[in-house]
């Protein structure tokens, strides 16, 4: 059972008291390091006076002592280089999440792992974040306010908004687990955290090359394509959210300029048929296929990029890629089709005959991005799914 602590009025007001504090500048006195981010050095820039300590037990009064201590610590010099990394590097909130923690661990030298986590609650809230504390035994744990939809995740509700524990995102907190929350609340009309990624971060780039060969018709197809690891390797452990999030990724500048020419190429003077016709022949053959379970233990959802970065990709992966493809390179209205056991695509066009479907007066026509692999026939309701129900779970135009 979750347990609630109650601050007296005096003491509350006392807290938020020593946040409002102005602090003098000493430069003199901040370090200056250098932390490896995705390929990228980033230089940042801190007070050590920020540290906190919390010596004890982990306890509602030791957090509370520790939390007036960082109250009043000049963490605002390392909020500011953080803020402006953010903006140079164009980060999402997650992403600035992670450049904090990892630069926490760095001032910490990774000692402290509850003041670490007491810390970063305190960035987090004067970042704009409305961020929860929780905590026990010897373990203190960040929880974010999101309206996103997240898997995996441990989720508490308070006051009516739901908060994702950013501190357990690699299942280190399974089960059900009694937690204390700290009732300090800093910022409750924070925003809340954007776990999505609309356009991706100016870190470094990793040209990787790929070969690929497909075939179309019966023609044994050939493409050299460079994505960017970099992508790859910030989505290796990223939380597991909403599947639509996934096909709303854009490709990487990389990717980009290196497939969609190559695509843009065979299609011209090809029917809408013919066009759809040909990318889906490249997503069902190009790659092979295997079920996240059986690749990486666990489900693995993948942004476009990631298909190209991996050597097995399943039905939700090959309908991202699908999906940003026929967004990139024909614009069509297109519905994402969700069966309990796959997930594949439909295109809007009066064009092509086949199993069709309406929806809000428009013609839709399954395009399914998998298979079968030797196929380039579209209009066709994946076999063996004829007569079961699904669901849409997202649309584009």
């Amino acid at each position: 059972m979750t347990k609630y602590f109650v601050l007296l009025p005096s003491l509350i007001a006392a807290i938020l008291s020593l946040s409002s504090m102005n602090w003098e500048d000493n430069p003199e006195d901040w370090e200056r390091f250098h932390i490896d981010f995705f390929g990228e050095k980033i230089s940042l820039e801190f007070d050590p006076a920020m540290r906190i300590s919390l010596n004890g037990r982990l306890d509602h009064g030791n957090i509370e002592r520790s939390y007036r201590s960082l109250r009043q610590s000049p963490q605002h010099v390392f909020l500011r280089s953080l803020n402006a990394a953010r903006e140079r590097y164009q980060l999402n909130d997650y992403l600035f999440y992670i450049l904090a923690r990892n630069s926490l661990a760095y001032i910490y030298l990774n000692d402290q792992s509850a003041a670490r986590e007491i810390n970063l609650f305190g960035l987090l809230a004067d970042a704009g974040f409305d961020v929860r504390l929780t905590f026990r035994g010897q373990r203190a744990f960040v929880n974010v306010f999101t309206q996103d939809e997240l898997f995996e995740v441990p989720i508490i509700d308070d006051s009516g908004r739901s908060y994702a524990n950013i501190s357990c995102l690699k299942g280190e907190c399974t089960g059900r687990q009694s937690l204390y929350i700290f009732r300090q609340r800093p910022n409750p009309g924070g925003r809340s955290f954007n776990f999505q990624i609309r356009q991706w971060p100016e870190l470094n780039s990793q040209p990787k090359v790929r070969h690929l060969y497909f075939d179309y018709h019966g023609q044994r197809q050939r493409l050299a394509v460079t994505y960017d690891r970099t992508m790859v390797e910030i989505m290796r452990d990223y939380p597991f959210v909403d599947e639509y999030c996934y096909l709303e990724t854009p490709f990487s500048p990389l990717l980009r300029e290196s497939l969609l020419p190559q695509l843009r190429r065979w299609m011209v003077g090809l029917d809408i048929q013919q066009q759809l016709e040909l990318l889906a022949s490249f997503t069902r053959s190009a790659f092979s296929y295997k079920e996240d379970n059986e690749h990486f233990g666990h489900s693995k959802p993948m942004v476009p990029e990631e298909v190209f970065g991996y050597d097995y990709s399943d039905c939700e992966d090959r309908s991202a890629l699908f999906f940003a493809l026929v967004r990139d390179l024909l614009d069509l209205p297109m519905a994402v089709v969700a069966y309990d056991d796959h997930l594949t695509v439909a295109v809007a066009t009066d064009e092509v005959a086949g199993d069709d479907f309406y929806l809000d007066g428009q013609r839709y026509i399954f395009v399914d991005p998998t298979g079968p692999s030797n196929s380039s026939r579209i209009g066709q309701i994946p076999p063996g799914y004829e007569n079961r129900d699904f669901t849409i779970i997202g649309r584009y135009k």
